[in-house]
């Protein structure tokens, strides 16, 4: 009895442990070297390796401990034209996207007209490394899966 009340306070400190950019920030970290972000905080930008000196962005990544949420954005090749009838093709299409896919969604810039994969996720009960590589992986995933429709936006 006593050492099941012992492990029901480890449990509940457990789930109640907030989650946090320093937290995150470690997982990057354990991802491997090639992992290259930079950080503002509670926010961080993936940066991908073009070159030796240049280093593209392709996600965004914010912590909110407060709201108990992660969101993560994913840039992708997408651009919707401005107006016309190839605006509605492309737009039908992002619908067409979202409508299949059962966790990640495609937003639009309206100030760019770009296109970005977004999958927003609650912290509420913790964040463990696993999981938080998962949803990096699906999120990109996702977006290769896709990358032939979003370049042909």
């Amino acid at each position: 009895m006593r050492g099941s009340f012992f492990f029901l306070i480890l449990l509940s400190a457990v789930s109640l442990a907030v989650v946090s950019g320093d937290m995150v920030a470690g997982y990057l970290d354990a991802l491997g070297e090639n992992m290259a972000y930079e950080r503002d905080g509670n926010e961080f930008i993936l940066l991908a390796a073009v070159d030796d000196t240049t280093a593209v962005p392709y996600m965004y990544i914010l912590v909110d401990p407060e709201m108990e949420g992660c969101l993560l954005v994913a840039l992708t090749p997408g651009v919707v034209p401005a107006s016309g009838a190839e605006r509605t093709a492309a737009l039908e299409k992002l619908s067409e996207l979202n409508w299949n896919n059962t966790w990640v969604k495609y937003a639009l810039d309206p100030t760019t007209n770009e296109v970005s994969a977004m999958y927003t996720f609650s912290t509420e009960n913790g964040l463990g490394e696993e999981a938080f590589s998962v949803m990096l992986n699906l999120l990109l995933g996702t977006v290769d899966e896709d990358w032939e429709v979003l370049s042909s936006l």
